[in-house]
C-alpha cells in the first residue's frame, strides 16, 4: 500500500502509485520511478500536492487495509452525478430555459446512483481530489452528493422520524419517510444557483458587495431554477442548504427542526467538501481539523449534533498511509481506519525523530492509538493537531459571522 507523501518530501526513486494528472491531461503515469526532473516540476506546479507513493518496505512490515474500493465507489458516484448534472449546465450555459430539462430523466439518473451505491456499501467516505480549480463545482457536486447519500443511507431512522414529525398533520407512510430520492435530487442541484458565480473559485479577490449579495442569494435563485415539476421537498433542500442549526446561516435565520432534516444532511456535506478543497481554496482546512471543528470544536453548533455524530463516524480524518508525527518526535503510519474512533486510527511507527526510516526490528506496531494513552499525534503535515486532545489553539473561538469576505467563508463553517 502508498505512503502519503508531500512534493517537498519526495525522493528519486520513489514509484508512483497513481497517475498525477492535470486538467484532463496525465502528467506523470501511475507505477513510473520518480527522477530530480520529476520532483522539481512538481514542486514548482503543485507545492501543496500530496502523492500516494508504493512502500514495498513496509508492506513487508505490516499488512495495510486497502481503501481502494472505497476510493473507487466514490469516483464513480462523483463521475455519475457529474453525468447527469451536464445537460443541465449545457442548458444553462446556452443560456436556455432550465425548465425545459426533462425531469423524469433527471430522477431516472439519480436513481441510477442511488442503486450504484447500494449494490456497493462502503463502510468509510473517502474523497478523490482534482488539481483544476476551474472543475471545482462540478467535483464538489459529486462530492455533496455522495456524502449526502452515504450519511442518509446511515441515519434513515432518523429521517423517518423527523420527516414524519414535520408532516404530522397530514401523515407520512414510514416507506415515503424513507425515501432518500428528494435528497439525492436536492442535493444534486444543491449549488445551481452558485454556476453564474462559479469564476469566482478561481480569483482570489475580496468579495465585492455585489457578489457577496448573490452568493447570499444563491439558494433561492437555484430553487427558482428549478422546473415547475421538480420535488417540492427537494426544491426546499436548495433553498435551504445554507441554514445553520442554530440560527445564524442564510438565507433566512431557520433553526432546529425548522430546517429539513434532508436540508440538515446537505449543509454538513456541503460545508466539509467545501472547507477540505485544498486546490481551490487558500484557506482550506485538514479533514483532521474540519472534522474536529465541525464535531466538538468551535463550529459544532451550525450542525445538527444527531446528524453530526454519525457523519463523524464515516469521514476517516487520516487516509491509509498518512504520516503523524507523534509528541515524541517519531512519525507513524496509518495502517487502518478506526471506525468507532476516527482520531485515533491504527498505525506503525515507522520513521525516527528526523523523518529517518526505522530498521524493521525497531518498528513499533500495528497499535491501536486508542489503545496507547501515552502516545499522541501532535502533526499531520505541517499542521499542529495538539488541539485533538484538549490543547487550546488561537483560533478556537467561536464568532458568529455576521458576513463573509471570501467565496470559503460563505461556504464554511
Amino acid at each position: 500500500m502508498p505512503l502519503l507523501l508531500r512534493a517537498d518530501e519526495l525522493e528519486p526513486g520513489m514509484r508512483l502509485f497513481d497517475a498525477v494528472i492535470w486538467q484532463g491531461r496525465t502528467l506523470l503515469t501511475g507505477g513510473k520511478t520518480i527522477n530530480h526532473a520529476d520532483i522539481t516540476a512538481l514542486r514548482r506546479k503543485f507545492p501543496e500536492l500530496v502523492l500516494r507513493v508504493g512502500d514495498p518496505i513496509l508492506d513487508e512490515v505490516v499488512e495495510f487495509e486497502d481503501d481502494s474500493r472505497e476510493r473507487q465507489v466514490a469516483a464513480t458516484a462523483q463521475k455519475k452525478v457529474a453525468s447527469a448534472m451536464s445537460k443541465v449546465t449545457e442548458r444553462f450555459s446556452a443560456r436556455a430555459a432550465v425548465g425545459t430539462v426533462n425531469v423524469k430523466a433527471m430522477h431516472d439518473s439519480v436513481t441510477d446512483v442511488m442503486q450504484f451505491l447500494s449494490a456497493n456499501p462502503v463502510s468509510a467516505a473517502v474523497l478523490t481530489r482534482g488539481m483544476d480549480a476551474n472543475s471545482y463545482l462540478s467535483e464538489h457536486t459529486g462530492n455533496v452528493f455522495y456524502l449526502s447519500m452515504l450519511l442518509g443511507g446511515a441515519v434513515r431512522d432518523y429521517v423517518m422520524v423527523e420527516r414524519q414529525r414535520r408532516t404530522a398533520a397530514r401523515g407520512l407512510s414510514a416507506e415515503v419517510a424513507m425515501d432518500l430520492l428528494p435528497l439525492a435530487l436536492g442535493s444534486m442541484v444543491a449549488d445551481l444557483g452558485m454556476m453564474p458565480l462559479q469564476h469566482l473559485y478561481t480569483s482570489d479577490q475580496p468579495l465585492t458587495d455585489q457578489y457577496r449579495q448573490a452568493i447570499r442569494e444563491h439558494p433561492a435563485a437555484g430553487a427558482e431554477m428549478l422546473p415547475g415539476e421538480f420535488s417540492a421537498t427537494a426544491r426546499a433542500v436548495v433553498r435551504t442548504h445554507h441554514e445553520n442549526y442554530d440560527g445564524t446561516g442564510y438565507p433566512k435565520g431557520l433553526a432546529g427542526d425548522e430546517i429539513h432534516v434532508f436540508s440538515r444532511i446537505v449543509r454538513i456535506a456541503d460545508a466539509f467538501d467545501a472547507a477540505t478543497a485544498t486546490h481551490v481554496y487558500s484557506q482550506a482546512k485538514t479533514s483532521a481539523r474540519a472534522l474536529w471543528e465541525m464535531t466538538v470544536g468551535p463550529y459544532a453548533r451550525f450542525y445538527d449534533p444527531v446528524l453530526m455524530k454519525v457523519f463523524a463516524l464515516l469521514i476517516q480524518p487520516f487516509p491509509i498511509g498518512a504520516r503523524l508525527q507523534l509528541r515524541d518526535g517519531r512519525y507513524a503510519v496509518v495502517v487502518r481506519y478506526n471506525r468507532e474512533a476516527p482520531f485515533e486510527p491504527t498505525v506503525v511507527i515507522a520513521f525516527d525523530s528526523n523523518g529517518k526510516r526505522l530498521e524493521a526490528a525497531d518498528m513499533e506496531g500495528p497499535l491501536c492509538l486508542t489503545e496507547r494513552t501515552d502516545l499522541r499525534i501532535q502533526s499531520f503535515g505541517e499542521e499542529q493537531l495538539s488541539f485533538l486532545h484538549g490543547a487550546t489553539a488561537a483560533d478556537e473561538v467561536c464568532t458568529v459571522r455576521k458576513d463573509f469576505n471570501s467565496i470559503f467563508e460563505a461556504s464554511f463553517p
